[in-house]
């Protein structure tokens, strides 16, 4: 039984580790941005849907997804909508929180040369229900063995059918009485360009079919799945969400264009040292017992240094509540500068316990995005002066 605890902690410790050490961050990486008026339309065949969802705890998994976490991941788009100017003030908060859970749930699909995409359907139509169904991320790969995408064999069996059902489909918006017309009359030019489009240019008679039956197929698989548990590997994982404070979303700016500071608490890290040390506070026994325990402890930062989420991960759940507790009494951190102007940002904390303190401190700390070495922890008075 000692055996199988200790096998489970160092699987939990490494389950942690991917969250927080070795997976990928939002900040690390560089989106492309677009926008469109009309619904959305697939690039290719060779990709998987995954509806997108706002808040902490993650995507719900599905199994075509899955089929994809070993493929190479040539891009992903994620197709958000807008039907009001309005809602461009909380674009950047809501995209954010759509790419981490993503990240959370499929950190697999974040490669090296991946490129990544925020497609905007801003229009005043986009309320309706055509839009809303494309919503979500679009997972590009590359088959292997170049292989075509299983799933798009469908528009096949749509095809064999006779030719006058097969005429009505890709003509239906306009002209739907003309196919019996040209059966009676036989006009030359009718019969024949049917015939060209339905014969010679096969995938130009395929991708109308793929492109409005992938968005209508993917939701569905979606309902299916949206009972499935949220958090699948994030056992160890806790986090806590605080309301933005009314400057949070507004960048300050200093005289200088090129002042900088890295994200820091208070002075710096002795006072980072001293606030943990003061906010988890352990019993004898938990000394003892905790020698070799640690948490990961990631905060993300507004514009002002107010944290608007902390997320803990570890093996040991009592000690990750301590740490989620005295994190929640945090006060403002010093706010990352960058050229002159404050920036968001995560921290990334290592807690370990400390035999020479007898507490539990940082042993390491990483700031996204990574700041310039030369960059000092310093106030604000420093930085913008009494205002």
């Amino acid at each position: 039984m000692k055996h199988f605890r200790f096998f489970l902690a160092i699987a939990t410790v490494l389950t942690a580790n991917v969250y927080f050490g070795q997976g990928p961050s939002f900040y690390d990486l560089t989106f492309q941005a677009d926008s469109i008026t009309s619904p959305y339309k697939m690039h290719n065949n060779n990709y998987v849907f995954a509806r997108s969802k706002r808040g902490t705890s993650g995507m719900n998994t599905t199994s075509s997804a899955d089929s994809v976490k070993t493929f190479s991941i040539s891009k992903i788009v994620l197709v958000y909508t807008e039907s009001s100017p309005d809602d461009i003030a909380n674009r950047e908060e809501y995209n954010q929180e759509r790419w981490e859970n993503l990240i959370m749930t499929y950190p697999e699909f974040f490669q090296a040369k991946t490129i990544y995409q925020n497609m905007c359907q801003c229009s005043e139509n986009a309320g309706g229900d055509e839009y809303k169904s494309v919503q979500g991320f679009y997972i590009y790969y590359v088959p292997k063995g170049g292989a075509p995408a299983a799933k798009k064999a469908e528009p096949v069996a749509v095809k064999t059918e006779a030719p006058a059902p097969a005429k009505t489909e890709s003509v239906a918006e306009t002209k739907k009485a003309e196919t019996p017309v040209a059966k009676t009359e036989a006009p030359v030019k009718k019969t024949e360009a049917p015939a060209a489009k339905a014969e010679v240019p096969v995938a130009k008679a395929e991708e109308p079919v793929a492109k409005t039956e992938a968005p209508v197929e993917t939701p569905k698989k979606e309902t299916v799945k949206e009972p499935d548990p949220e958090e699948s590997s994030a056992a160890a994982e806790t986090t806590i969400k605080k309301k933005a404070s009314p400057t949070a979303n507004k960048p300050k700016r200093s005289k200088d264009t090129k002042a900088c500071r890295p994200a820091c608490y208070g002075g710096g890290d002795e006072d980072l040292n001293a606030f943990f040390k003061d906010n988890i506070t352990l019993s004898k026994k938990q000394k003892k017992k905790w020698k070799s325990a640690s948490s990961e402890l990631k905060l993300q930062l507004n514009f002002d240094g107010s944290i608007k989420k902390a997320m803990v991960a570890g093996a040991n759940a009592d000690l990750n509540k301590l740490v989620l507790e005295a994190a929640n009494g945090m006060n403002a951190w010093n706010a990352a500068v960058k050229n002159g102007v404050t920036i968001k940002s995560e921290v990334r904390i290592t807690l370990k316990f400390d035999r020479e303190t007898k507490a539990f401190k940082p042993f390491e700390i990483v700031i996204n995005p990574r700041p310039n070495p030369k960059c000092k922890c310093v106030s604000d008075s420093d930085l913008f002066g009494d205002n």
